[in-house]
């Protein structure tokens, strides 16, 4: 009887392990959980009263952020300036909140916030002025 109990006891035990996957976060959504990272391309630039179709040295630009904390724009075809480097690499990370993607770029930081992220759509923006302009940008995936 005794034994009948503890197999007992031992598949109620086991049975009540949660197996469930943990959900990721969203820096592990954006960045994947693999060396290869996620690559994003820019596909909206609102300029503040409209959206403009962003000239292609812009948007044939792949940016990839790796799980490490690093990130790598790679040029496209398209140069916006003859002297532009062909990359740039740096450092992201998510903020305490996670509700924001820190980029280091140079010795300046750019905020880009997570509108939408899970599993099937990543769409993460920045705004900047320059000017009287203020230039939203939309990165999806």
């Amino acid at each position: 009887m005794a034994f009948l109990r503890l197999i007992l006891l031992s598949f109620i035990a086991v049975s009540c392990i949660d197996n469930s996957p943990r959900p990721k976060s969203p820096g592990e959504l954006i960045s994947g959980t693999d060396e290869f990272g996620k690559t994003y391309q820019v596909d909206e630039i609102e300029i503040e009263i409209g959206t403009v179709t962003p000239h292609r040295c812009v948007t044939d630009n792949f940016i990839t952020y790796f799980p490490n904390g690093n990130y790598e724009i790679n040029e496209g075809a398209t140069k916006c300036e003859p002297h532009d480097p062909p990359g740039t690499i740096g450092q992201w990370y998510m903020d305490r909140s996670e509700e924001r993607l820190i980029v280091e770029i140079g010795d300046s930081l750019q905020v880009w916030e997570v509108d939408e992220i899970d599993d099937q759509t990543h769409r993460i923006t920045s705004s900047f002025k320059e000017g009287h302009r203020t230039y939203t940008f939309t990165l999806s995936r």
